[in-house]
């Protein structure tokens, strides 16, 4: 194939090397003009929906920053736009990624469509598919197909991870146990997704960065196509500069005979200092408090960052909500994907209250599955202890489990939920009767980039009262370290 094929491709700027099926198809149909081809691909393209005209216009908007060579090239002429240059800016690097993907999801509709027809006209026709390459409708089709499917190939192999901007990432407690499993879910795309780029920034205490020094090496012994960056650092302030995306996993341990006050006034100091460089740094970066107590020390770093939205602040029950998920599935005897709509309320500690009073279990509510006397003498008391259980068999806490589920929060935060209901220890604000300015669990559903509370619960006495428990708590955690927020 030479100019012909050129001349007969759906655009200048989007034709390579052409495959040998398409090869094959151009010399078999060779007999068959350019004008009669578009003539046909018109007749294709008229029974597609395709884009709207406000999308189409939206795209070609998009398109005028991607520097074609023509003054009035846009997305609906030119296909397949050259890639940005190097240090081409935010908003040209998402001008691309929109136009690319747009573009693949005409061509795979036009595909499918084309190939329906193809399949259509065959059937009319006796459905011989040798008789097929002796009609020329037919031969018309099936050369527009070889031409579409060589175009779909070519945006398949365009390595997005090459052109999309990465999204920073900070991790703290980077050389612990929980940091360690966390950091290479994130590297994989488990996280922000399978096309999703990052740098990852590791903060961690200054006489464990050998340690840091030797999960670095790992990260990039993995060489994961989606690590763009790895850095190691010490100092809150440098780890968080421009970071999207804030995991805080590293606090301090509770040590022996350490009273709980004393725990909570030696984690307030080190959230409140990165509550600080985060609002110095990065304002607009969604944080997830991991380490404990989880709440109130999200809590903290919220109060110490006043230019950060409240919204922005989150501390991780999701851990609570997949042990209450595996707990009640193990029980009916179902797959935890036939569990649904648990919620965790308050605090990430032993008075938590998981409420099965809204959830659903293949379809069937809760409380029809499971008697009341396990749900309320077995399953919460072993949910909200579970922790606790897990140090006892293996010596040492949570780790794996925990990461997940930082995993599971950020995902769902950054991408969305699609419907489903997610526990977040988030800021109250007076609905269910919590009252303001306490981090409390509450069940939500993301949308991509934020949450939203589910509203219209109902609550049975039973509930309220296992609520109130866990908010006195934390009034009780949240008044004994008033003094540094």
């Amino acid at each position: 194939p030479g100019s012909e094929h050129n001349t007969m491709s759906l655009s200048s700027l989007r034709r390579a090397t052409p495959q040998p099926a398409l090869a094959v198809a151009a010399r078999r149909f060779a007999s068959f003009s350019p004008k009669d081809l578009e003539a046909y691909r018109g007749k294709i393209a008229a029974d597609l929906t395709g884009l709207s005209a406000e999308a189409r216009a939206a795209l070609d908007k998009k398109a005028k920053l991607l520097e074609f060579n023509k003054a009035d090239a846009s997305y609906s002429s030119v296909t397949f736009p050259m890639a940005p240059k190097a240090g081409a800016s935010k908003e040209v690097l998402a001008a691309y990624t929109d136009c690319m993907v747009a573009e693949q999801a005409w061509l795979d509709e036009k595909l499918s469509s084309a190939k329906a027809h193809l399949s259509k006209i065959m059937a009319a026709k006796g459905g011989s598919r040798l008789a097929a390459f002796a009609d020329p409708e037919c031969a018309q089709v099936m050369r527009y197909i070889a031409e579409l499917e060589h175009d779909s190939g070519l945006a398949a192999k365009y390595d997005m991870v090459k052109w999309k901007t990465p999204v920073n990432v900070a991790v703290t407690g980077a050389a612990g146990a929980i940091g360690y499993a966390l950091l290479f879910k994130i590297a994989s795309g488990e996280m922000f997704g399978p096309d999703q780029p990052v740098n990852l920034s590791l903060l961690d205490l200054p006489d464990s960065m050998e340690k840091v020094k030797g999960v670095m090496m790992e990260l990039n012994d993995c060489a994961f196509p989606l690590l763009a960056a790895v850095s190691g650092h010490s100092e809150p302030r440098a780890a968080f500069e421009g970071v999207d995306y804030a995991c805080l996993v590293g606090a301090s341990p509770r040590g022996p005979g350490m009273e709980r006050k004393d725990l909570l006034l030696k984690n307030a100091e080190i959230f409140a200092a990165q509550g600080k460089a985060l609002n110095a740094g990065a304002k607009g970066a969604k944080v997830v408090v991991v380490g404990n107590p989880a709440n109130t020390n999200c809590l903290i770093g919220m109060m110490n960052a006043p230019d950060m939205p409240y919204e922005n602040w989150t501390a991780l029950t999701r851990l609570d909500q997949t042990r209450a998920e595996g707990m009640l599935a193990a029980k009916a005897g179902v797959s935890v994907n036939e569990v649904d709509r648990i919620v965790i309320w308050g605090n990430h500690s032993a008075t938590q209250f998981p409420d099965i009073s809204h959830a659903t279990v293949g379809g069937k509510w809760a409380k029809e599955v499971v008697p009341d006397e396990w749900y309320k003498g077995t399953f919460i008391p072993e949910v909200a202890q579970r922790g606790a259980a897990i140090i006892k068999s293996r010596g040492a806490s949570s780790a794996a489990s925990a990461a997940q589920a930082a995993v599971f929060h950020m995902r769902d935060w950054s991408l969305g939920s699609m419907g489903k209901w997610n526990s977040m220890g988030v800021i109250s604000n007076g609905s269910y009767g919590i009252g303001e300015d306490l981090v409390y669990s509450v069940p939500v559903v993301n949308y991509p980039g934020e949450f939203r509370r589910v509203g219209g619960i109902s609550l049975d006495p039973y509930a309220a009262e296992m609520m109130e428990k866990t908010r006195k708590e934390l009034i009780e955690e949240r008044d004994a370290i008033k003094h540094l927020l």
